[in-house]
């Protein structure tokens, strides 16, 4: 029984935080839909694609947002961020949605 009650101790749900300049600056990582919505972006395999870091930058609309800096033959892309999480380490949502494309400049 306690080793039950251990265990779902350990396994809680992430929590999510507000997209803020100050959250933007703790993301370490990326989300699994977010390499391959990038590829469909821009019409690139998933194989040319690489996860650089998260950046307080402007958007399409020039207002300012926090970004997801990925790496391509293309040149760096950033792509905006929609959601953040925070399990063992703060990761991002670029693509919430599997099968969409990344929303980028």
């Amino acid at each position: 029984m306690l080793w039950g009650t251990l265990f779902a101790q350990a396994r809680t749900q992430p929590e999510m935080l507000f997209v803020t300049k100050e959250n933007c600056a703790l993301i370490r990582g990326y989300s699994k839909h977010d390499i391959a919505g990038v590829s469909r972006e821009f019409n690139l395999p998933v194989s040319k694609i690489r996860y650089v870091r998260a950046e307080w930058g402007r958007g399409q609309e020039g207002f300012e947002q926090c970004n997801l800096v990925f790496s391509t033959p293309q040149g760096n892309k950033s792509c905006k961020v929609f959601n953040i999480m925070k399990d063992e380490f703060v990761f991002a949502f670029a693509v919430p949605i599997p099968g969409n494309h990344a929303i980028c400049n």
